[in-house]
């Protein structure tokens, strides 16, 4: 039985390169991610921002305590838009499931 060639072998099992698209998508992650995390800080340093926001609204105002929680909740959430986006550029494969194999 014949060997099979090793350089067509190392082809095969490369992973998938980077494409454009992808790099842009990790960068409008990335953005989207500074964003959050603006108004998440924003709601944490002048709830009182929030809170005469909330009052053109058709409910109660909100509190201190719940503006501050609010802009915690954006803070996290940005933060892990911007893991997933800066994971989308860093990594070559799949981010999940198996490699081609």
């Amino acid at each position: 039985m014949a060997e099979p060639n090793a350089t067509d072998h190392d082809r095969q099992a490369d992973p998938p390169r980077r494409t454009a698209g992808r790099i842009i998508r990790g960068i409008v992650l990335i953005l989207g991610a500074l964003a959050l995390l603006a108004g998440g800080i924003q709601a944490i340093v002048d709830p009182d921002a929030v809170i005469a926001g909330s009052s053109h609204s058709g409910r109660r105002m909100d509190t201190d305590t719940e503006a501050k929680l609010g802009g915690l909740l954006l803070c996290s959430f940005g933060i892990t838009v911007m893991i997933f986006g800066i994971a989308l550029i860093a990594t070559k494969g799949p981010l999940f499931g198996k490699r081609a194999e």
